[in-house]
């Protein structure tokens, strides 16, 4: 039984040593009184050497104490045997040195037997007994030794010497039987108090035991308790299943102090290795203790039936501990992987929730044979529970989240449905109403056409009927004046020179008004492109002109100017009713814009850039907000007032730039204006068959919004 500053021997050889030491102080204070009121009755040196000496292997005894030399209790109680018997020798010698039989201090002889009772039983406490009732007998025989004939020669009896003799062992006799009888009584008084004094100890010792094991269940309730808590905290606070596991074996690995502790899960897919999340204890070492084998686990999780049922009675246990499991018939079909683990003892723990298996907690140790208390099987059992409610909320989760994934995707399809389809009920709305005003405007022009053309074809055969009439008239004036009265009275009469003037400029105001009707169909034509479908060469200038010229009621004299700058550009292979479509809806834009500035500009520039144009139209109106910027190629969105725009303007100038294989974007600041480029290749791309088949109908028109 090893020694050490916690045992009760320990404590009680050192409090004796002080005690000594206090003792030895104390007895130099009352030398030191003795010398001065009878210093002629005593030779007080040899006993202040003697307390010394007692001091001096007292200091000895607590060096070897509080060095920790003296390793067990065998060595102590050798010690103190040592330190009674100095003390019986000290109490000789004193009792030696201060008069022998005369001397008052044997009565410290009882403190050998004081002392021995506390670090002695009883047989110890009887033998120190015998110790001092031999030792101060002993001293008082060899200091009277001399009188010793005078008792025994019968020769001797008489005289004065004789007489002293016989008092002399009377008392000595007297005296020793006074101090063996009061050293066993002491001793027996010694023992039983030291009884006493042990049964309360032992009671403190119960209490002591009582209250610590119950101290340990609070800690160890306390440290369930932790646990579980920190699984719970873990579980709330992430839906990390590896996470969640991973705190799991490592919060109990240290709660239970356990070699090792493993969660083994079935797999996700069947026959790939069941997942597994390990703890090894920092004082084992991972070279130490090989993984777990791909069989081990599978046969802990389909062999969980086996170890369930109990062989002895055949009842249904809920946690198992194995006792050197390689030895186990459970194990016998893995017992070879289960030797390379080491295991001294094993717990097996299944996760069940419901009578659902989640899978199996393990925890194993590796170098003892550990008896498992049930507080600690308890708390496995709670932590595979809360372990069982992580794995299904995990579980519950990744379904929860793949369906919300699932939900997503279908609603972000139906929004792109919804979308195509919104943008192809504009475009079919759109696209009917620029049906319509082609139609109308062909039918307009159409039904103009005829009529100016007869009017300004007519005109020339006016103009040359009126100027022979001019030249038969100026030949009356040749005739004699008797033939020409008449005539002359006719000329004054009806204003003959204001009417030739006038019938002049009537007739010139006739061709210029036909010419400019014709110019208006020629535009109106341009514009509508019914001819056009398909794609062929236009000048971009051409039809940026004719879009200005369309849109007069913005453009003209008096109105917004337009700062126009063209490069040399080539013909474009386009669809030509399509881009002045996108030209109409740009500087109708630009237009609206402007009119909100006191002094309107609009400038467009049309410039070649390799094998693209880029035309750029510009305003200086109030721009575009920064909230708006996103969202201005939206179907449907406008900035307008309620009933002032449709907000398809610019997305089908967005899409008719999509059919082409070009560009369309834009670059604002409030306050600056605005400025839309778009960018045309030199050659379109031809549209796919779909394309077609979805805007066989589309026909250009005249929508402006931003």
């Amino acid at each position: 039984m090893q020694s050490g500053p916690e045992t009760d021997l320990f404590l009680k050889t050192e409090q004796l040593l002080y005690f000594r030491l206090t003792f030895a102080l104390a007895s130099l204070g009352l030398c030191f009184l003795l010398s001065v009121f009878a210093r002629f009755e005593y030779d007080l040196s040899l006993v202040v050497i003697l307390i010394f000496a007692v001091a001096v292997y007292s200091l000895v005894g607590v060096d070897l104490i509080k060095g920790e030399r003296v390793k067990s209790d065998l060595e102590l109680s050798r010690l103190n045997a040592a330190f009674i018997g100095l003390d019986v020798t000290s109490m000789t010698v004193l009792v030696h040195l201060t008069r022998g039989v005369d001397s008052d201090l044997y009565f410290l002889y009882l403190l050998p037997i004081l002392l021995a009772s506390h670090t002695f039983g009883r047989r110890g406490v009887y033998l120190t007994a015998v110790a001092v009732s031999v030792s101060y007998v002993g001293v008082l025989l060899v200091e009277n030794a001399a009188f010793l004939p005078y008792v025994l020669d019968p020769a001797r009896h008489a005289g004065l010497a004789a007489a002293y003799a016989h008092r002399l062992w009377v008392r000595i006799i007297s005296r020793s039987a006074i101090l063996v009888s009061v050293s066993f009584i002491w001793a027996a008084f010694c023992k039983h108090m030291s009884a006493v004094a042990e049964q309360g100890a032992n009671r403190l010792r119960e209490q002591l035991i009582a209250n610590t094991r119950l101290v340990n269940e609070t800690r160890a309730q306390a440290a369930r308790e932790h646990l579980i808590n920190s699984i719970s905290s873990a579980i709330r606070s992430t839906l990390d299943l590896d996470q969640i596991l991973k705190t799991t074996a490592m919060e109990l690995s240290s709660a239970l102090n356990a070699a090792r502790c493993a969660i083994v899960c079935p797999p996700v897919t069947p026959g790939e290795m069941p997942p597994v999340w390990e703890t090894i204890h920092p004082d084992h070492h991972h070279d130490q203790h090989p993984g777990f084998s791909q069989d081990f686990c599978r046969f802990l999780l389909a062999n969980k039936s086996t170890y369930e049922q109990s062989p002895e009675d055949g009842t249904i246990r809920k946690t198992f501990v194995f006792d050197e499991p390689i030895r186990d018939w459970v194990f016998r079909d893995v017992r070879d992987d289960l030797a390379k683990l080491e295991f001294r003892s094993l717990v097996v723990q299944p996760i069940m929730y419901g009578v659902e298996s989640m899978g199996v907690l393990l925890i194993g140790e590796c170098e003892r044979r550990r008896t498992w208390s049930a507080s600690e099987l308890e708390l496995v059992k709670s932590v595979a529970g809360q372990v069982a409610i992580a794995i299904e909320h995990a579980r519950l989760v990744d379904q929860l989240s793949r369906k919300n994934k699932d939900l997503l995707q279908k609603n972000l399809n139906l929004d792109t449905k919804n979308l195509e389809l919104r943008t192809m009920q504009s475009q079919l709305i759109h696209q009917e109403k620029m049906a319509s005003l082609g139609r109308m405007v062909a039918g307009i022009a159409h039904e103009l056409n005829n009529p100016v053309n007869f009017v300004h074809g007519n005109l020339p055969y006016l103009t040359e009927y009126f100027e022979d009439l001019k030249r038969i008239i100026a030949a009356v004036d040749t005739l004699p004046s008797q033939y020409r009265a008449p005539i002359d009275d006719l000329k004054k009469r009806f204003k003959y020179d204001f009417l030739v003037t006038d019938l002049d400029h009537i007739i010139a105001d006739l061709a210029d008004g036909a010419e400019r009707i014709r110019q208006i169909i020629k535009n109106l034509r341009s514009f509508s492109r019914l001819d056009e479908a398909e794609l062929k060469e236009a000048s971009i200038q051409e039809g940026i002109e004719s879009s200005l010229r369309i849109l007069n009621q913005y453009f003209g004299r008096d109105k917004i100017p337009v700062e126009s700058s063209f490069q040399a550009i080539p013909p474009v292979l386009c669809y030509p009713g399509q881009l002045n479509q996108v030209w109409v809806n740009l500087l109708s834009n630009a237009a609206q814009a402007a009119q909100t500035n006191s002094d309107p500009k609009v400038t467009v520039k049309a410039e070649l850039d390799g094998d693209w144009v880029i035309v750029s139209v510009d305003d200086n109106g109030p721009g575009i907000k920064l909230e708006d910027q996103s969202k201005i190629f939206e179907p449907f969105f406008t900035t307008k007032p309620v009933g002032q725009g449709t907000g398809l303007g610019l997305s089908i100038c967005h899409s008719i730039m999509e059919r082409h294989g070009g560009q369309i974007w834009f670059e604002s600041s409030l306050g600056a204006g605005t400025s839309f480029k778009v960018k045309v290749p030199l050659r379109a791309r031809e549209l796919t068959k779909i394309q077609e088949r979805v805007e066989e109908n589309q026909e250009p028109g005249i929508a402006g919004t931003r």
